[in-house]
């Protein structure tokens, strides 16, 4: 079984309570094989892990984090600044269904989110509001989501989400429809006989929908790193 979490080693801030991130950024952004000098946007970056981990395993790129609750941008900032990153990641305060390219000095090589996964209208809605927010649709869906990703993509850029298997088709289907053709898809699971939980696709914008397959991915749910020292605000 070979795993497929990146080493890095990172002080990150995340609230004591509310909103903490889990496995599926770290696992997002192992998967990331920009090109150096790629301009990259992370679209609800949270407390800004995925441009962190990406930056430090790619330091030719520049990493604009979006996040619309500002007390997550500012802890964001915080991380980006502790682990000495300024000069390679922003942090942009901004709604994701009004972002432009303007907004991030032009368009991007590559999107990459791990969005809200709770499709809207169903579940509970988590009374915590940075917790509704990060993980149902409530402020941004997925159509919504994708919108932006073409806006602010170049002509061929890639786009990567990872989500809840339970979405899969959903996700392929109006990928196709935002003129993201699917080009890869990577299932990951906990254990070799159990099915997977989470997909990872890799779309290209304006790019022709043949979808490949990659090798199944398998991870420690209980482990998100042994080189994450997490510290709570």
């Amino acid at each position: 079984m070979q795993p497929c979490t990146p080493e890095f080693s990172l002080k990150v801030l995340q609230p004591e309570t509310g909103y903490r991130f889990s496995i599926d950024p770290i696992l997002l952004a192992g998967h990331t094989d920009p090109s150096p000098n790629d301009r990259i946007a992370d679209l609800g970056t949270g407390c800004g892990i995925i441009p962190l981990i990406i930056s430090q395993g790619h330091p030719g790129t520049h990493i604009t984090g979006v996040e619309v609750q500002a007390s997550l941008a500012a802890i964001a900032r915080k991380n980006v600044e502790e682990n000495r990153l300024t000069s390679r990641v922003s942090i942009l305060l901004k709604d994701v269904r009004e972002l432009m390219p303007a907004d991030l000095g032009g368009r991007v090589d590559l999107v990459v989110t791990n969005p809200p996964y709770i499709k809207q209208g169903c579940g509970r809605i988590n009374p915590d509001s940075q917790r509704a927010i990060a993980r149902h649709e409530v402020m941004l869906t997925l159509d919504q989501l994708l919108a932006a990703a073409t806006r602010i993509l170049t002509p061929h850029g890639r786009f990567m989400i990872i989500f809840p298997m339970e979405r899969l088709h959903e996700v392929v289907d109006k990928t196709k429809r935002h003129t993201l053709g699917p080009s890869t898809i990577r299932f990951i699971h906990t254990k070799k006989n159990k099915p997977a939980e989470l997909f990872i696709l890799t779309a290209v914008n304006n790019g022709n929908p043949f979808l490949t397959m990659l090798a199944p991915c398998f991870y420690n749910p209980h482990v998100l790193t042994d080189t994450t020292n997490h510290e709570t605000r």
